[in-house]
């Protein structure tokens, strides 16, 4: 007999039972008491139901040990989005090697926290009764549990995918400047294709990312690269800073493009200075002071090589360094003497690399290092009309995570910018993450300082501190 059959004969019986026992209730006495009660208890009727489910549920997968002889087919579906999960997480897995690098980690920690859920969660499935009404009640619990572990595999792709887009561009960027250091001549098609996506990082408004080299190495041999890397990470932050402030300057906004090479390069000539130089402690004296004045001839030479044709490029590499009053070098030129684009490049160049550490300082958060670029243009240093295209980026450029007074903690998602409201660069828009007493805001909470009375930022929240503060509940912003 065929397993439909079977199971047909088995409902018949079942209906046949059924009508025998109301007719006999149509003659009342103990006996129809009896099987009311026997019916009222359901062993019969869920032992049979029981059956029929496993007769039309397949067989489990094979690759996943249960104990019951049937999986329902809630069930053995689940079980395939836990694999499905399971395998998105492998692929994630290179990028969380087990390390001293990653063992502090938050989104390495959330990484194997959600292996662990996804893990624990397929692995209780061995324990699930064989009665199909039992298996349904515990897929509720089983199925948002999967939800959950689903929201963090997109959470940490997003995360991985971001990190290494951006140490991508770094990447572009080093390898380049280790080629020009070797005498090759590069493909430029990778450096233009990185000025292209800095900029449409900036029209989506995106974070703005101060990219910092880490310590450096004790290994001499490693020096170099880390160098390179170093100088890679200054240009990918003045870039993004030019891609956001290009767009502002009326002489600028034509060319973004070339706006952003020449952030890109400006600073390569940096990765010829010697190693002990570049990372000297202290005051430098007279003669290594030279040798660092002539990075902006060796950077001049190397783009000449690397783009022949474009004079005002080379420009940018040699005068980046010349000053509003003719302080600076190499050529002590003044004020219009130098391009617009040397002009706005000075302030980008002076602004990022007060906003990252250094060997012989510590870093400034960002209203610090707006405030400090300002003055120098408020005494002649830079040009003060370049300078205050930063207040488009406001005192907490957008990605900057916050402290308000009243101990609560934000992130800056939009900035009103611009000069025409002196208070506007020091309230930007919020989306709240730690309430006063250090509790995560559920959802997200957006709050407007602007529009705000009587709440306003204490501080941005330096590195260190974030990833204490937000590594449990906000991996992927610590």
């Amino acid at each position: 007999m065929s397993d439909t059959r079977e199971l047909l004969a088995k409902i018949a019986a079942l209906r046949q039972r059924l009508e025998q026992a109301h007719g006999r209730a149509e003659n009342g006495g103990d006996r129809v008491r009896l099987l009311e009660r026997r019916l009222s208890d359901g062993a019969a009727h869920d032992t049979l139901l029981d059956a029929s489910f496993r007769q039309l549920t397949a067989a489990p997968l094979e690759e996943t040990p249960v104990a019951p002889r049937r999986l329902t087919a809630r069930a053995r579906r689940l079980l395939e989005v836990g694999h499905g999960l399971l395998h998105q997480l492998r692929a994630l897995a290179d990028a969380f090697p087990e390390s001293d690098d990653t063992r502090d980690d938050p989104l390495a920690h959330r990484f194997r926290e959600t292996v662990a859920i996804a893990d624990t969660a397929l692995r209780a499935v061995q324990g699930y009764p064989d009665a199909p009404s039992a298996q349904l009640r515990l897929c509720e619990g089983l199925e948002g549990t999967l939800n959950v572990v689903g929201e963090r595999v997109s959470e940490l792709r997003a995360a991985v995918e971001r990190r290494r887009r951006e140490a991508g561009w770094v990447d572009t960027l080093a390898d380049l400047l280790r080629a020009l250091a070797a005498g090759q001549a590069p493909d430029v098609a990778p450096l233009f294709a990185l000025a292209e996506a800095l900029l449409a990082d900036a029209e989506l408004g995106m974070p703005l990312r101060f990219f910092a080299p880490g310590a450096a190495p004790q290994d001499a041999a490693q020096l170099a690269d880390w160098q390179a890397r170093a100088v890679a990470c200054h240009g990918v932050t003045v870039a993004q800073v030019m891609a956001r402030l290009g767009k502002h300057d009326p002489e600028l906004r034509g060319q973004p493009v070339e706006a952003v090479l020449a952030a890109l390069v400006h600073d390569a000539g940096m990765a010829a200075v010697p190693t002990d130089i570049y990372t000297h402690v202290g005051p430098l004296g007279e003669a290594q002071k030279r040798v660092i004045e002539g990075h902006t001839h060796t950077g001049a030479e190397w783009v000449r090589r690397l783009l022949p044709h474009a004079a005002w490029l080379a420009d940018a590499a040699l005068s980046h360094h010349e000053r509003h009053d003719g302080t600076g070098y190499p050529a002590g030129l003044r004020e219009t003497q130098a391009t617009p684009l040397v002009r706005m490049l000075a302030v980008c160049d002076v602004y990022a690399a007060l906003c990252v550490a250094r060997p012989y300082r510590a870093a400034l958060e960002p209203r610090a290092a707006l405030t400090d670029t300002l003055l120098l243009a408020e005494t002649g240093v830079l040009d003060r009309a370049c300078a205050e295209r930063l207040l488009h980026l406001s005192f907490y450029p957008v990605g900057s995570v916050v402290e308000l007074a009243d101990g609560a903690i934000g992130i800056v998602v939009a900035t009103h910018g611009g000069r025409h409201d002196l208070n506007a660069p020091s309230r930007p828009v919020l989306a709240l993450l730690l309430d006063a007493e250090g509790a995560a805001v559920p959802g997200r909470c957006h709050l407007d300082l602007a529009a705000c009375e009587g709440r306003s930022i204490v501080q941005a929240v330096p590195a260190v501190e974030r990833r204490r503060l937000l590594g449990k509940h906000y991996p992927e912003l610590a």
